[in-house]
């Protein structure tokens, strides 16, 4: 081969190399995580991107929460050392041997408190039970494994506590919505004997629109805030742990949620049907993101008769 053609044979080599790696890097770009681009991954995991009156209608989650709070104050209790380490405690009248609910709030990590979490009390209070709401840090006050700890904190507390105000330990539940839905899919795959309490501390859980793997949830737009490392991620996703779930689970999701919520609960049902552990699921035509979980202060709602059946109240 003469001299010239070897060089013009590299050089068409290196450009077809070259093209090659440009067109791997913009598919890489195009698509971040499935068929998303991280534009679309961003919106995905953005519920304000899908309900713009976000900000009123958590709003009116406090203003409900307040009535509750005025119409049939709360015990208050601590369930840790830390300032924020309370739990609010609704129960009806003269309780013994209760059924009890802990409900985690959502705020992508980020927003509300147990202030904003009252309003399901009337609903559950009023089937016999009770209605137990804890507080936590969010990301901007401590790490994501330290609100998983404190969510796992009050469960443990209110186990052990539930006499002291007329519950049964053995018939503890948990619920939660959103980013609390999966503060609660973490609390769900606590290793509770290695605390000193059964396997089985948990007899059934309500998951409303959650996030169940967060690996694609920390390539979005979410991971700048959160930031956790690999085995951080890795240890706060109950998909990759479902044979640390122990109890029936109900999984819910609004229809008109994002399509990343919407994908994270139905697969995170699939999964536990197949592990057998899938008590329901349920996907709401009547609801979005933020108004699902206010289906629970309506008794006869079709999410508030899943929670009883999970109850079994």
């Amino acid at each position: 081969m003469h001299r010239r053609q070897f060089m013009m044979g590299t050089v068409a080599l290196g450009a077809t190399f070259g093209s090659s790696v440009v067109t791997a890097a913009r598919a890489q770009e195009a698509s971040r995580f499935l068929d998303y681009t991280q534009q679309q991954l961003d919106e995905a995991y953005d519920q304000a991107f899908w309900t713009p009156t976000l900000n009123a209608l958590q709003l009116d989650d406090r203003r409900a929460s307040a009535e509750v709070r005025q119409r049939m104050p709360p015990r208050t209790e601590r369930y840790g050392t830390a300032d924020v380490e309370v739990v609010d405690i609704f129960t009806p009248p003269n309780p013994q041997g209760t059924p009890v609910l802990v409900y985690i709030h959502g705020g992508a990590w980020l927003f509300n408190s147990r202030l904003d979490a009252s309003f399901p009390a009337p609903t559950v209070v009023g089937r016999g039970a009770a209605f137990l709401a804890p507080d936590f840090n969010n990301v901007t006050q401590v790490r994501l494994p330290e609100m998983i700890e404190q969510c796992r904190k009050a469960v443990g507390w209110a186990v052990r506590n539930a006499e002291s105000f007329g519950g049964d330990p053995k018939r503890v539940y948990l619920a939660g919505h959103s980013s609390g839905a999966h503060l609660a899919s973490c609390v769900l795959i606590t290793d509770w004997e290695m605390r000193g309490l059964p396997a089985d501390t948990l007899k059934g859980a309500l998951l409303m629109s959650g996030m169940y793997e967060l690996y694609p949830a920390m390539l979005s737009s979410r991971g700048k805030y959160v930031q956790i490392s690999a085995d951080e991620l890795a240890a706060a996703s109950a998909m990759r742990h479902l044979d640390r779930i122990s109890c029936p689970v109900a999984v819910s999701w609004a229809v008109s949620d994002s399509p990343e919520f919407r994908r994270q609960s139905s697969t995170f049902a699939d999964a536990l049907e197949g592990m057998g552990r899938l008590a329901s699921r349920t996907p709401l035509f009547t609801a979005n993101h933020f108004t699902e979980p206010r289906q629970l202060d309506t008794p006869d709602s079709q999410l508030s008769r899943v929670l009883f059946s999970v109850m079994g109240i």
